[in-house]
């Protein structure tokens, strides 16, 4: 199944997304790091069955705008996120739902804390914000760092080192996903991207920027997937996401790496949409 790209403005940057299905709620599909909207390119006929499936190539990645200087944050991603709801119409006419992965999970908690009521429930995939990065990780953005660093990441040989240790199972990705995937990771301006985001670290992580404190204010029902072979986020942090939101509970794909979505497609978008569709709110009433 081939969706159609289309282009929108948004922060005053052109934006890549795609959005199909339009028989059900909304549902928001946000990539992580070094990645795309291509990400989700196996699930998204599975979602499109049940919902208005709308995706987005996050500001920096993708074939979305890569400006160069930007201040980075937290606020700007959530701003970006809601303002994207607004203008595809999707805010304000019934439910919608967001999943995000690894980075992507995170800038969904942010969007939810800055603007509660935008979603009625979320889907967190081995989702990053949990691990505090120290602050003098940005030492890896300096220029003459960045050089060496950019020489030899966007190499094919080594995305392609990177991609299989991004992966425990993948049996069920095609050749042309594969392609599509390597191509974001040896893309030099979506590299330039990453060290953006080392550059603004403090504004960029859920602890220094206080939200993580306020993650008991979000009382909608989250579902949170992790692969229990994941080599960039261990699956420990799994339960540490469950135990700081009060209304999440855990799934643990086994034999998966870093992308449920990609390795297991059937069984992520069946786990999503029995999430969405046959969850009751808890008897405790804490949960909406």
């Amino acid at each position: 199944m081939t969706v159609q790209s289309r282009y929108i403005t948004i922060g005053g940057h052109r934006h890549r997304y795609i959005d199909t299905g339009g028989h059900g709620p909304v549902m928001l599909l946000l990539h992580g790091i070094s990645s795309s909207l291509d990400f989700y390119r196996l699930s998204t006929p599975l979602l499109a069955r049940s919902f208005r499936v709308l995706a987005l190539d996050l500001l920096g990645f993708g074939q979305s705008d890569k400006p160069r200087g930007k201040a980075y944050s937290l606020q700007l991603y959530a701003d970006l996120i809601h303002e994207f709801l607004e203008k595809t119409d999707a805010s304000g006419n019934g439910p919608v739902y967001g999943t995000g992965h690894s980075m992507g999970g995170k800038y969904l908690l942010a969007t939810a804390l800055t603007w509660p009521g935008t979603f009625d429930k979320l889907v967190l995939s081995n989702t990053d914000g949990f691990i505090t990065l120290p602050s003098f990780a940005r030492v890896l953005s300096l220029p003459g760092v960045r050089r060496i660093l950019k020489s030899v990441v966007t190499r094919e040989d080594i995305a392609k080192k990177m991609f299989a240790s991004a992966f425990h199972n993948t049996s069920a990705i095609d050749q042309e996903t594969r392609r599509k995937i390597l191509d974001v990771a040896i893309d030099h301006d979506a590299f330039d991207t990453v060290m953006g985001l080392n550059r603004n670290l403090m504004n960029l992580d859920l602890k220094r920027t206080g939200l993580r404190s306020r993650l008991h204010e979000l009382k909608m029902p989250v579902l949170v997937i992790w692969g229990d072979r994941d080599r960039y986020m261990s699956p420990k942090f799994a339960h540490i996401v469950k135990q700081e939101l009060p209304c999440a509970k855990l799934l643990i794909f086994s034999e998966c790496g870093h992308s449920p979505m990609l390795e297991y497609p059937a069984q992520f978008s069946a786990a999503i949409t029995e999430f969405i569709f046959q969850e009751t709110p808890s008897a405790d009433g804490i949960c909406s």
